[in-house]
């Protein structure tokens, strides 16, 4: 059976779905993701992105603005260490039949995680003074950014293993129907991993511009920067209220 799978499927379906509502069930939706934290968080993100890629790095009115909501940002991310880490802390060990591989990926993820909000929160400190000394607030922002890389690789792992392991076949008696709809399950299945695991590739690549690992310029960086945090925020936005089906007559 041949397989065809897209990142772009997810995106075009809610696209869709989109253009049945009307203008109060937007607001609805925009409304329950700016209620998140996180969704305030990722929408300044893209501002901050933006602003990099208008200014491509330029001293000048944009490269302030750029600054400010990059410290805005750090207010939203209060306690995100400890919630990055509660996983890890609940069950420090394996457990379940998810493969130990795949858990241990995870835990690390949880780890890297943690430590790049943590220090992310030394970096805030040094920008609003209360760390003066400079080496120590840019060895904390180098901690940061490579953490968040390396746990953005644990994503990328992690969803390729997923991926990989959602080999669909055929059992000895069973209906063609059946393993049409479980191809079909998989095949959506795939497609949401594949636009998480593309997700991560953008991050990974966000932080090594940012780490200058990657000799990418300031306007490549806030491209990939807005890509990222456009993901993001589709990532966080509710699903909209299921409309009930019209009774036949």
């Amino acid at each position: 059976r041949e397989w065809r799978w897209t990142t772009a499927s997810p995106l075009l379906r809610k696209m869709a779905t989109c253009s049945a509502y009307s203008t109060k069930e937007h607001l609805q939706v925009l409304n329950g993701f700016l209620a998140k934290s996180d969704g305030k968080d990722k929408l300044t993100a893209l501002i901050q992105y933006a602003c990099l890629f208008i200014s491509a790095g330029e001293p000048g009115s944009i490269k302030k603005v750029q600054a400010s909501v990059t410290a805005a940002r750090k207010v939203f991310r209060v306690m995100r260490p400890l919630e990055s880490i509660t996983p890890l802390i609940n069950q420090p060990g394996f457990a379940g039949n998810s493969p130990k591989l795949l858990q241990a990926i995870n835990k690390l993820k949880a780890a890297f995680m943690a430590i790049y909000f943590g220090a992310d929160h030394f970096v805030w400190a040094h920008q609003i003074g209360l760390i003066t000394d400079k080496p120590t607030g840019e060895r904390f922002q180098k901690l940061s950014l490579w953490s968040w890389a390396l746990g953005s690789v644990c994503t990328i792992a992690a969803e390729s293993y997923n991926i990989a392991s959602m080999q669909v076949i055929q059992g000895d008696g069973e209906s063609d129907e059946s393993y049409s709809k479980r191809v079909d399950e998989a095949r959506a299945a795939i497609n949401q991993k594949m636009l998480v695991l593309v997700h991560a590739c953008f991050q990974a690549a966000l932080a090594c511009g940012l780490l200058q690992v990657a000799p990418f310029k300031p306007r490549t960086v806030g491209l990939i920067g807005c890509i990222a945090s456009a993901m993001n925020c589709y990532f966080l936005l509710p699903a909209y209220p299921v409309k009930a089906k019209a009774k036949a007559a």
